[in-house]
C-alpha cells in the first residue's frame, strides 16, 4: 500500500508519520489480496478550539473511497476516518452489509 501524508502549513514530526502509517496497516491487512492500494491523508489546522481535520482518500480497483473526521487528538482522528474507510470496505465487499440487506 503506497501511502502520501500531507499537512499544509502544519509541521508533523516524524513519529506522528510513522503512528499515522502504523494505524493505516489495518485497512492494508483487509486489502491483503488487493495489489495496488494508494491512500491519501491530508492533515490540517492542529488548533486547540478546532483540532485536525484528517482526510483519508483511499483508492483500489475502481473503488475511491473518502472519509473525515476531526478531533483535537491526532491519532484519533486518523482511527475514526481509518474505521469509516473499513467500514465502506466491507459495505462493498461480497456478503457484506449491503449484500445482506439486499438479501444477495
Amino acid at each position: 500500500m503506497q501511502i502520501s501524508i500531507s499537512s499544509p502549513n502544519l509541521d508533523l514530526k516524524p513519529g506522528e508519520t510513522e503512528q499515522i502509517k502504523l494505524d493505516l496497516e489495518k485497512i492494508e491487512r483487509r486489502l491483503k489480496d488487493v495489489k495496488e492500494v494508494d491512500a491519501r491523508v491530508r492533515v490540517s489546522n492542529g488548533v486547540p478550539a478546532r483540532g485536525f481535520e484528517v482526510t483519508l482518500d483511499v483508492q483500489y480497483r475502481r473503488n475511491h473511497l473518502i472519509a473525515k473526521s476531526s478531533n483535537p487528538d491526532l491519532g484519533m482522528a486518523i482511527r475514526e476516518a481509518r474505521e469509516e474507510i473499513l467500514r465502506q470496505i466491507n459495505d462493498r465487499s461480497h456478503g457484506g452489509h449491503s449484500s445482506y440487506s439486499k438479501g444477495l
